[in-house]
């Protein structure tokens, strides 16, 4: 006669941690030894949940939400204390860990936009809201590809649309949350993507010095916050360097619009509008000395395009010929160069 229940046993050698997601969870690799493999294994404390119908919910979810552009689940099991979730390890590590490193080519937001956001639409038509998009939450595959990650906020709607979560994290928290609404919709989702696509525009060092103005000296003002969430100055919409276009930066802004019914109405609208931007900042590459100074650079054919501004705002820009030789580009080496004249240089190279 079969068994209605087998409890099997599983067994993984923790190589080390990688990750601490709040006080409810851990994040390690380890080895499997079943499957020769090294996998990432979640750890959840069951103690932090109310029932035994929660145990898992996560890796449930993600099992459900197969898609190209979401981290697949290899297997959940539990012991006394734990639920254990193994999932691939993506040694390219996550969307922030590569914005910590550098900035991105225009080109490079789009691609990454549109791959995470077509496995963020996968998990919308499967009737969920993620609750928690984030560069952490953004894994980089060996190609290169981003994929969706962290299900542990994620519920599912219901027929009006709409799902409760009590759970945020405040940097990336609606304006509709902050005034204590309780059920949420997609805007949820979609408003954290603009917060995504944001950082990725302006990299995380600008970022987070806006969120450190927050606490002057030290100390946490919420009212600052608030209001700059509310207000829609928070982030700074005016803060994009000028190698990103006009057309990426109006996707940005409407993704966070403060008010719900402002933002896109679906994560296939932005990717739709992602699709449009073309022109000559594509492959830009930014980047910001510790001194301040900012340089552009564009390689076309081989040959390399430069402007360097430094922190006075005197400018001098470069073009390497056929014979290696860089000529200076008079017209764009000026004193007190403006962001305008900035632009002009980068849409007429």
């Amino acid at each position: 006669m079969l068994k209605p229940h087998n409890r099997a046993e599983l067994a993984f050698e923790t190589i080390r941690e990688i990750g601490a997601e709040g006080k409810n969870s851990t994040v390690f690799l380890a080895k499997d030894h079943q499957l020769n493999a090294e996998l990432v294994i979640k750890r959840i404390a069951k103690s932090t949940m109310p029932n035994q119908a929660l145990y898992f919910q996560e890796a449930s979810i993600l099992y459900q939400s197969e898609h190209a552009n979401v981290v697949p689940v290899h297997y959940a099991c539990e012991d006394k204390d734990s639920i254990y979730i193994a999932m691939p390890y993506f040694e390219k590590g996550s969307l922030k860990a590569l914005l910590n490193t550098r900035f991105l080519t225009v080109r490079e937001i789009v691609r990454l936009s549109v791959q995470f956001l077509s496995g963020l639409h996968n998990i919308h038509t499967k009737g969920l809201i993620h609750f928690d998009i984030k560069p952490d939450n953004i894994l980089l595959s060996k190609r290169g590809e981003a994929l969706v990650s962290d299900f542990g906020l994620a519920q599912r709607m219901t027929p009006e649309g709409v799902a409760r979560q009590d759970i945020s994290y405040q940097k990336i928290t609606p304006p509709e949350r902050l005034a204590r609404k309780a059920d949420f919709t997609v805007a949820h989702d979609i408003y954290q993507v603009g917060a995504t696509l944001y950082r990725m525009c302006v990299g995380e060092k600008a970022f987070h010095e806006q969120w450190d103005a927050f606490f002057p000296g030290g100390v946490p003002r919420g009212d600052l916050f608030v209001a700059a969430v509310t207000n829609g100055t928070f982030p700074d919409r005016k803060r994009f360097p000028e190698q990103i276009p006009q057309r990426l930066r109006a996707i940005v802004v409407k993704c966070l619009a403060p008010a719900e019914e402002d933002r896109y109405g679906s994560v296939l609208e932005i990717t739709n509008a992602l699709s449009e931007i073309d022109g000559p900042e594509l492959d830009w590459r930014y980047d910001i000395q510790p001194d301040g100074t900012r340089t552009w650079l564009k390689v076309s054919d081989g040959l390399e395009c430069i402007l360097t501004v430094d922190p006075k705002g005197d400018s001098i820009a470069k073009k390497q010929n056929k014979n290696g030789v860089y000529n200076n580009l008079r017209a764009h080496c000026v004193k007190d160069a403006t962001s305008k004249s900035i632009r002009d240089f980068i849409k007429s190279n």
